[in-house]
Formats: C-alpha cells, structure tokens, sequence
C-alpha cells in the first residue's frame, strides 16, 4: 500500500479533474457565445438578402408611378411598362439608380433591426480616432496593387476558361448611353453607397460580432462571405483576397472608417476607366494609367518595408479550438440558410451564362 501510495499523488489527480471541469465550462460557454451572434449574424445576412430582392420590386413599383405620374399597385401595369421600355434593361442610370435605392434601403433596416432588435451598439463599428486618415492613407497603394494583381491573374483564367468553352459570370460596371444622369448615379453607387454598406456590413457588423471568438477567425469568415455574396467566381476570388486585408485593416483599427475610405479610394480609382470609356476622353485614361503606376509603386515600397509585419491578426484568449469555433460560426442554422442562397445565386448566374 505504501508502495502504490509513493507513486500516486491523488491531489494532482483531482487539481486535473478540476481543471478539465474548468475547460468544459469554459469552452461550453464560449460555443454558446459564438453560436449566439454568429446565428445573429446569420440572421442579419438572410434578412438583407431578403430585403434585396423585396427592395427591388419596390423601386419598380415606385419608378413606374413616378414615371407614368400615377400611383402603381399592379405587378401585371409594372411588367406591361417595362416591356413598353425595353432600353431601359441595358440603362446604367437605370441600373445604377435601382442599386442605389434597394441596397440603401435594405441597409437602414439592417441597422435598425441590429441596433434595436439584437442591441448591437453602432458606436462600437464606426469609432472615429485620430491617424485614421494616415491607415487609410498608407493602405490605400497596397489594396490598389492587390486588386490590379488579381484582376490581372482572374482576367487570364476568364480568359482560358472561355477558350475552352466555359462562360464564367462576371459583372458589368461599364456606362452604357453615356450621360451626366449615368455617371453621376455609377458614382452614386460605386463610390459612395456600395462601399458605406459593404463595409459596414461585411466588416463592421460581422466582425464585430465574431471578433470575441478569434480575430483571425472573424477575419477570414467576413472574407468568404463578402468574396460569396457577389454571385460569380471572379468577383469571389478576388473579394475574398480584398476582404483579407480590409478585415485585417478592421481589426487592427477597431473601426470601419479607415476602410470605407480606402474603399471609396480604390472604387474611384477602378470607375475612372469605365468614365473615360463612357466619355471617350483620353486624358481621363491618361489619368487612371497614371495613378495606377502610382499605386504599383508606393504599393510595392509599402509592402517590401513592411512584409515582415504582413499577417491576419493572431486569435487570443480563445478556448475552443480553432476547428470549431470555425464550424460553429459557418455552420449554425442561419447561416447554413445563408449559404444556400449564395449557392443558388451561384449556380442560376452560371447556368445562365452558359
């Protein structure tokens, strides 16, 4: 006995059994966290799916009675209206006034239900503090260089894919009729409107609502779904890439202004070729070449001085391990829903593309 004793310490034994207890707690207690505003932001990416598309029939039954001057509540009146208009499927004013309207609409009640629904502090998101000019300032160049490197490498894979026969879905920002109307709703949308909402949204809400949970995790997950939502593999890729370093951006600043202003930079930059298309003017592409060579280099300075500091923020005081809190944000009911959505978007544009 006294032999079994010399070799068995029951007090380590129990302080084991203690703090495996401990960890269960611990780790049950932050699955039920995460589970909880994970699905919340489930929810919150369903809902504004849904308000997109019922947003949509809004805008035409209030555009046919704005233009016809007589209030509209026929489905059947709006369908005879725009069979009467056909050009009105290939209008960038049009096109661009829709988008504007459906997805401002559907973010103001997004917001609503998040901050009076599910409590979520807006405060918390758009926090305004001093060098947030100077962040977004300095990734601006390195965001720029990333996007014209992908858009360069999706382009040849676009490129090779047609070849062989495969139409791959993308999307089409260029002005069609060429109009002072038309650009100045492209620059509506594009460079005011989407980038207020995507950030605020895809970074700002779903961030903070996973960040507690992991940072790098929060991170990549924003990522896939603003990379998702667009609805077409080279959009996807290359959202997925700009959402890794504006997620990074996020984190690191606490806060969304940084990157709505570096993204409101980089859809200036981008709708500058599609303004001098539109207007045939070859001092305005003199002036969009001109900046992107800018952008190549500084982008490339900044990035060489600063690789060795280059990586998604690191996940602390987490005690899940990693694998689950991934599972359990990704696939909890809401967003399982949410994911079918994006994969039936994916898989009408491809079929109808091809």
């Amino acid at each position: 006995m006294n032999d079994f004793n010399s070799g068995y310490n029951f007090n380590d034994f129990r302080m084991n059994m203690n703090y495996s207890n401990m960890l269960y707690e611990a780790q049950n207690r932050e699955k039920k966290a995460l589970l909880k505003n994970a699905s919340i932001l489930g929810i919150l990416l369903v809902v504004y799916d849904i308000l997109i598309r019922a947003m949509g029939y809004v805008f035409y039954f209030v555009f046919v009675s704005i233009r016809t001057s007589s209030i509209t509540v026929s489905w059947a009146k709006v369908l005879e209206y725009f069979e009467a208009n056909k050009r009105l499927d290939s209008s960038t004013t049009f096109a661009m006034a829709y988008s504007a309207f459906v997805v401002m609409a559907s973010f103001a009640v997004i917001l609503f239900t998040a901050r009076f629904v599910f409590r979520i502090k807006l405060s918390h998101i758009y926090k305004f503090r001093r060098g947030q000019a100077k962040t977004a300032a300095v990734c601006f160049t390195p965001v720029m260089l990333t996007n014209l490197f992908l858009s360069l490498v999706i382009g040849i894979i676009t490129l090779l894919l047609s070849q062989g026969g495969i139409t791959v879905p993308e999307a089409d920002f260029s002005i069609s009729e060429p109009s002072a109307k038309a650009i100045f709703f492209q620059v509506l949308y594009g460079i005011i409107v989407a980038p207020i909402v995507e950030e605020s949204l895809y970074r700002g809400l779903a961030i903070h609502l996973l960040k507690p949970y992991g940072k790098g995790m929060a991170v990549i997950v924003s990522s896939l779904i603003f990379g998702l939502m667009h609805g077409n593999l080279s959009q996807a890729a290359s959202g997925f890439a700009f959402g890794l370093v504006m997620g990074s951006i996020t984190v690191v600043s606490d806060s969304v202004v940084p990157t709505i202003a570096v993204h409101m930079m980089n859809n200036t930059v981008a709708t500058i070729p599609e303004i001098a298309d539109a207007c045939g003017s070859e001092l305005i592409m003199n002036i969009y070449l001109a900046v992107a060579i800018f952008c190549i280099l500084v982008g490339l300075l900044i990035i060489f001085a600063n690789h060795k500091k280059i990586r998604l923020p690191e996940d602390e005081n987490c005690v899940l391990p990693a694998a689950k809190r991934y599972q359990y944000a990704m696939l909890n009911v809401p967003m399982i829903v949410y994911w079918c959505t994006i994969a039936y978007t994916f898989i009408t544009s491809f079929i109808m593309a091809n």
